[in-house]
C-alpha cells in the first residue's frame, strides 16, 4: 500500500493485484449464484408443467363431490367456473341449482355451498372455508347445524332468536357466526329466485 497527503488528508491506495483479486472472487461467486439460480427455475417449471394437470383434475374431483353433497339428486353439474351451476339429471333435465355463498363472519370469511330444487327447497349445505374461532364459531361446518337448513325455504331461513318464523338455531357462544352463515343463505337464496322466475 502507499499513502500520500491530498489537501491535508492521508490517502490510502490499494494495489491493483488486490482489487482485481476481489473482483474476480466476486465475479465467481456471482456464476455460481446465477448457476444455481437457473437450475431451481428450470426445476420449479418443470414440477409446474407435469403437476399443473394432475391437481387441476383433484380441484375437480373435490368440487364435484361438494355440488353432489349439496345436491344429491343431481347426475351432473354445469360445466363453467363461476356459480350459481345448474344439476341436471341422467335425461339432461334441470334438477336443481347450486349457490355459493360468502359470508362475513366473527373472525373470518365463511364460503359455503347451498343445494337448491327446483321449488327452491334447501337441499344441502357445505361450508367450503372459514377461519371462525376453534370451538365455537368452527362449530357452523358441524352437521348439526348444517342439517337445519335441509327442506327448509328462504323464509324458514332465520335464527329463531331473531325472529318467530326462525327456524334455525343459532349456535351457543356463536351467534354472529351462525347468523352470518344463516343471514346470507337466505338472502342469496331471494336474489337467486329473481333471476331464474
Amino acid at each position: 500500500m502507499t499513502d500520500e497527503v491530498l489537501y491535508g488528508c492521508k490517502v490510502f491506495y490499494a494495489p491493483l493485484s488486490n482489487c482485481s483479486k476481489n473482483m474476480k472472487e466476486t465475479v465467481k461467486l456471482g456464476k455460481y449464484l446465477f448457476i444455481i439460480c437457473a437450475v431451481a427455475g428450470v426445476t420449479l417449471a418443470v414440477t409446474n408443467y407435469f403437476t399443473t394437470k394432475k391437481i387441476a383434475s383433484q380441484k375437480l374431483e373435490v368440487e364435484n363431490a361438494a355440488l353432489k353433497e349439496v345436491l344429491p339428486v343431481a347426475f351432473c353439474f354445469e360445466v363453467k367456473n363461476n356459480f350459481p351451476k345448474n344439476g341436471y339429471d341422467e335425461k339432461n333435465n334441470i334438477v336443481g341449482y347450486v349457490l355459493k355463498v360468502i359470508a362475513n363472519g366473527y373472525s373470518s370469511e365463511i364460503s359455503a355451498l347451498v343445494g337448491l330444487d327446483r321449488d327452491f327447497e334447501v337441499t344441502g349445505v357445505k361450508i367450503l372455508s372459514h377461519n371462525e374461532t376453534p370451538g365455537l364459531g368452527s362449530k357452523i361446518a358441524e352437521k348439526s347445524f348444517l342439517s337445519q337448513f335441509i327442506g327448509k325455504f328462504s323464509e324458514k331461513i332465520l335464527l329463531k332468536k331473531d325472529a318467530q318464523a326462525g327456524e334455525i338455531d343459532g349456535i351457543t357462544s356463536a351467534t354472529i357466526s351462525s347468523r352470518a352463515i344463516t343471514d346470507a343463505i337466505r338472502k342469496n337464496i331471494d336474489e337467486f329466485k329473481k333471476t331464474v322466475k
